[in-house]
């Protein structure tokens, strides 16, 4: 079970809302937590006048002008990340869910130039969106990210057949949601499992709060948030070089993904900067059954470097050319494919 308030952290998938309806509004009880939390706890609180948002909010003659008020201080307080999502809304992200849990083990397309040659030395492993069911019980919702990371780290482990030289992590696709199956299920590539040395943290304004992977699981502080006897794989070649893609579509999550490598020896990023959602949100249920996704902290990597905008690639490819082969052709003159490539020429 996932334990305290470490289990409800999270990073939100930027696009799961999607466009709300302008007659759908909180309850007014919800609407006074709303401002509450946001004024209290929200990352960019400063830059919201209170007094004036609650006058406005109270002078709303229908429910489309209640919306915009409450939007426009959402988007103010949370530089864009958080949102208001309805019952309605959440049963539709449940529907989505079950395709993004599936799809982020799922097999990793190769191209014909995969199978056989130089590249037949790479792994590659894409991590997509991960969606909580947030209409299923909380132990339901902690099995499916497990699985979830099950999944992933048996794609790794399937791979890692000892030509392996180095990995290619595409995140290029990845518009977030939570963010823990995915370190999990990253866990291999990340580093060494054996210390307790970060991967990344949240900032908050009074401390750091440090993400490690190690013995299986992920651990925010001193607390486990998700992890199996069946995610304790460890690389034959745990130093290997690791390229990753990132793009415009990375959000959220999928930056917090980007982020865990940074920092990590012989790794690089390959592609175009990511969305600009590098912060993290907590959700809030709402008196009414409704959800606050309350952005509170920056995300940062293992040096606690990280300012909540977008992330810049290492490697800046342009719109239209292959990231992935500049990614390919950094990996194979690391010296680590170099040297797997004159063991293969000697035999």
């Amino acid at each position: 079970m996932i334990a305290g308030r470490c289990g409800w952290l999270m990073v939100a998938l930027v696009v799961a809302s999607g466009t709300a309806n302008a007659q759908d509004v909180p309850s007014a009880e919800a609407q006074a937590r709303i401002l509450d939390l946001l004024q209290q706890q929200s990352l960019y609180r400063d830059r919201v006048e209170w007094p004036k948002a609650r006058a406005e909010l109270a002078a709303a003659r229908d429910p489309a002008q209640t919306r915009r008020v409450l939007d426009d201080v959402i988007r103010r307080s949370s530089g864009g990340h958080g949102r208001w999502i309805s019952a309605n809304q959440q049963r539709v992200q449940a529907q989505r869910a079950q395709a993004t849990q599936t799809a982020m083990g799922a097999a990793t397309p190769q191209t014909d130039d995969a199978r056989s040659g130089p590249t037949a030395r790479l792994g590659w492993i894409k991590v997509g969106a991960y969606m909580d069911d947030s209409s299923q019980p909380k132990d339901v919702q902690y099995e499916a990210r497990k699985q979830a990371a099950i999944a992933l780290q048996t794609r790794v482990r399937e791979q890692d057949d000892g030509d392996r030289c180095g990995w290619v992590v595409d995140l290029r696709s990845n518009t977030g949601g939570n963010m823990w199956p995915m370190l999990l299920g990253m866990g291999p590539l990340l580093g060494d499992a054996k210390t307790a040395d970060p991967v990344g943290m949240f900032l908050l304004a009074d401390k750091r709060q440090p993400w490690t992977y190690r013995e299986g699981a992920v651990w925010l502080d001193s607390r486990s948030v998700v992890g199996s006897r069946h995610t304790q794989y460890t690389l034959r070649n745990p130093g290997a070089p690791v390229a990753v893609l990132m793009g415009p579509r990375t959000a959220s999550s999928g930056e917090a993904s980007v982020l865990a490598f940074r920092g990590r020896p012989a790794s690089r990023s390959f592609g175009q900067p990511t969305s600009g959602y590098s912060t993290a949100n907590i959700p809030q249920r709402l008196p009414d059954g409704s959800l606050l996704l309350l952005t509170t902290s920056v995300i940062a990597d293992r040096n606690g470097v990280g300012d909540g905008h977008r992330l810049q690639p290492d490697v800046t490819v342009g719109a239209g050319q292959d990231a992935a082969a500049a990614a390919r052709e950094w990996l194979l003159a690391q010296p680590a494919c170099n040297q797997a490539a004159a063991i293969a020429d000697t035999r």
